[in-house]
């Protein structure tokens, strides 16, 4: 049975095979689509649908799992929210793909759950965190993820939508315009989609590669700092908290050069000095492929 994980994101959706045969577990091919527009149900279904179909054919038997950029409800069937698509709330996404594929002649068993998870499991099989038994990948893109791993199980909490860490109360109640209907969180603050929007109403390109690249402007500058700060606070939030062996950054925007470097120099000031020899910030070397090996892992709880 072929084992398919996709990661969907804001503005992409990658899928690929992965071959958990060998430790540690690779990724042997994917791919890598625009995400649906408009960003709803219906498409969404479709586009994964669509995007399974490129690795299986009729006839064939396959497992898919997906990481999706939100809330999931505790049965790990049921889309809670997803705080950059529209009309997806109580979405039975996994049923609805395998009804889409078993249309099409594929026997699929879908499963989802939140990104950052995946990520998070997809590091410790193959990437920064192996060996790790305590850790947290903090995903920063179109928003701001994390998946928590702690004595080497990852942490779902009570209503499993622990370690949304992007919503954390961190930046002030004038910020009103989170997708998942709070106010003042870190997504808001400095993930890729909110720093794009501040920089077209500055007049500046609204493109986070092009904004990183020209940070040493003072209009660039004036919105890049207040996110790095936000960012550099949270992630010694989670460190105070958690005590993990790592924090792993990981998404499109952790690429960035020098990003890592500037986010550990800024919080350290925010860790008490106990913590401070042992605060370790890593970037992830798996780049996209984190989540959807992590993903494509979710047939471990289906068997």
């Amino acid at each position: 049975m072929k084992r398919i994980g996709l990661d969907v994101g804001g503005h992409t959706i990658t899928a690929g095979v992965v071959d958990f045969s060998r430790s540690p577990a690779k990724l042997l091919r994917s791919e890598t689509v625009a995400a649906p527009s408009p960003r709803m149900a219906e498409p969404l279904v479709e586009a994964a649908a669509a995007l399974v179909m490129r690795f299986a054919e009729s006839g064939e038997e396959c497992f898919a799992g997906m990481g999706l950029p939100g809330f999931v409800a505790k049965d790990r069937k049921t889309v809670a929210r997803l705080t950059n698509y529209e009309n997806c709330d109580g979405l039975a996404l996994g049923d609805a793909v395998e009804r889409r594929l078993a249309e099409r002649g594929i026997r699929a068993k879908a499963a989802i759950e939140n990104d950052a998870n995946c990520a998070a499991l997809g590091e410790g099989m193959a990437g920064e965190a192996v060996g790790m038994e305590d850790y947290v990948v903090l995903t920063l893109g179109t928003g701001v993820g994390a998946g928590i791993v702690s004595g080497g199980r990852l942490v779902r909490g009570a209503h499993g939508m622990a370690a949304e860490c992007g919503h954390m109360a961190l930046c002030g109640a004038e910020l009103t315009g989170c997708g998942c209907g709070g106010a003042g969180h870190l997504e808001e603050a400095a993930s890729a989609d909110w720093l794009e929007r501040r920089a077209k109403g500055a007049g500046l390109p609204a493109d986070f590669k092009s904004l990183w690249q020209m940070r040493a402007a003072p209009e660039a500058e004036a919105i890049i700092s207040p996110a790095l700060e936000a960012l550099a606070r949270g992630i010694a939030s989670i460190t105070v908290t958690l005590d993990p062996e790592a924090v792993i950054l990981s998404g499109g925007m952790s690429r960035a050069d020098g990003l890592a470097e500037e986010l550990a120099a800024r919080a350290q000031k925010y860790l008490p000095e106990p913590f401070r020899p042992y605060f370790t910030l890593k970037t992830s070397s798996l780049s996209g492929e984190a989540a959807v090996i992590g993903a494509a892992s979710l047939f471990r709880e289906s068997l």
